[in-house]
């Protein structure tokens, strides 16, 4: 839609960029929680030290820009969170940093939802997609333990607006 969607990005300073790059692109976007870039020793050990691009979106639903920032992918509007990823994936491509064979693509419990659609949307995009603790049955999410806490975020699977 239009929407400039930041990312943070991670490699080592004498880094050569020729589109063959390693890239690991990690997003979340959900419950109002900001991303921003870090090391971690380990994954930069591993990873950074390697060769690899670490990436962080900074995609609607999550709280970098405030709470309209979030508001934007909530309910009937969570598809947005996940043009927004799809559209960073796509301009890492554009810019030569990786091809679809060397980007893959990580997130966790919303991050994990977004993996799904992103499994389901655009598997030609990404060469892997790790999907860790999914949130992935949108029909009955709010009859687990801490689901009725989630309905502001996903909306209610009762109503007759969810279909």
């Amino acid at each position: 839609d239009g929407t400039e969607v930041p990312y943070f990005i991670v490699m080592k300073k004498d880094i050569v960029l020729d589109g063959k790059n390693p890239t690991l692109l990690y997003g979340y976007g959900g419950f109002e929680i900001s991303l921003g870039p870090h090391y971690i020793a380990t994954s930069g050990l591993a990873w950074l030290e390697r060769g690899g691009v670490y990436v962080e979106a900074n995609i609607r639903g999550g709280g970098e820009f405030g709470p309209k920032w979030h508001q934007a992918a909530l309910k009937e509007n969570r598809n947005k969170a996940y043009e927004d990823f799809i559209a960073v994936g796509e301009h890492l491509i554009e810019s030569g940093i990786c091809k679809p064979k060397t980007l893959a693509t990580r997130g966790g419990s919303n991050g994990g939802l977004l993996m799904g659609n992103m499994y389901t949307m655009r598997p030609d995009l990404f060469g892997a997609i790790h999907c860790a603790v999914p949130l992935l049955d949108m029909k009955r999410f709010h009859t687990l333990l801490a689901g009725a806490s989630w309905m502001a975020e996903y909306g209610n699977p009762d109503t007759d607006d969810w279909d």
